[in-house]
């Protein structure tokens, strides 16, 4: 029986290949341990959310009433949520409110789905309100910095959140219906998308890695197979076998190739991750749910009070 061969050469380099790969995926799932595109909330049950208890019952059935009335006479329907949250935790608001706003898919499925999320985190003492890219000609991102100061940081400041809430809500209707025109004028700077953040260039450096050994470990492969075959030391040393000796055997270029294969196989899948767990997170109760959109891509305004 012939014997499995691989050149001393690939040993370490396989060895270093695989303790690269178990490190940089513990490193991954240590330092993004969530999804851009899942809730970290619950499934919505309204378009009123308040998680932190301070929304009055009749501010909350004035505002779902308005927010429903906004979606059924606007074409395309426009869909506004509100998140009130105790704290997003270790996560930037922009980065939590993004999350909460494709995994509740607020906006329609169509082409065209506007659609806007007002978070509040009230201990962090944060805000963020991210608009879709169907909306941000209705609500650019000045325009939404501007009505938050002067709506809901004043409010807020008196602890009026009820009423901070519901009068930006009423500006953002306003504004929509409007198309936008407003006497705002700030030029709130807008937040990067963290697609493209850490967890990209954390993905980037570990592609390059993974090319750079690729090359290396063809570069031992081609030197191994010149001149036809392993010399005789190493057919004696392996009891006549040799690279492509016949049934059963498989040769060093061949394990090589199905290492690098798996690295491959788990980087693409690692780095595909967010964008493949949006389902089990969306909108759901009795009202009937958001539209199954969630086209968000890092519009809004945000800020402290």
């Amino acid at each position: 029986m012939k014997r499995n061969f691989l050149p001393r050469q690939l040993k370490p380099l396989l060895i270093f290949l695989a303790i690269l790969l178990a490190g940089l995926t513990a490193f991954s799932q240590e330092n993004q341990p969530w999804s851009q595109n899942t809730s970290p909330l619950p499934p919505p049950t309204g378009f009123v959310n308040d998680y932190a208890g301070v929304i009055d019952p009749a501010t909350k059935q004035a505002l779902e009433t308005k927010l429903k009335n906004l979606k059924d006479t606007t074409n395309p329907s426009v869909e506004i949520a509100v998140a009130v949250v105790k704290t997003t935790g270790e996560r930037a608001i922009f980065d939590y409110s993004l999350a909460v706003a494709r995994g509740w898919k607020i906006g329609s499925v169509d082409d065209d789905n506007p659609s806007a999320l007002l978070l509040i985190a009230i201990d962090d003492r944060k805000y963020f309100t991210q608009v879709s890219k169907d909306l941000e000609d209705e609500l650019p991102d000045g325009v939404v910095g501007s009505l938050q100061r002067q709506f809901l940081v004043p409010e807020f400041k008196k602890a009026n959140y009820a009423k901070g809430i519901s009068d930006t809500i009423d500006a953002y209707i306003a504004t929509i219906r409007n198309k936008g025109n407003t006497s705002g004028n700030a030029n709130t700077i807008r937040q990067p998308s963290s697609d493209n953040g850490s967890g990209g260039a954390f993905f980037g450096l570990f592609c390059c890695a993974v090319i750079i050994l690729i090359v290396i470990v063809i570069l031992i492969a081609s030197r191994n197979h010149k001149g036809g075959g392993p010399s005789a030391g190493d057919r004696n040393r392996w009891g006549g076998g040799g690279f492509g000796g016949g049934g059963g055997g498989s040769s060093g270029s061949d394990i090589a190739s199905a290492v690098i294969g798996g690295i491959i196989g788990a980087a693409l899948s690692g780095g595909s991750s967010s964008s493949s767990s949006d389902s089990g997170s969306s909108s759901g109760g009795d009202w009937g749910g958001f539209g199954g959109g969630g086209d968000f891509g890092g519009g809004g305004a945000g800020g402290d009070w």
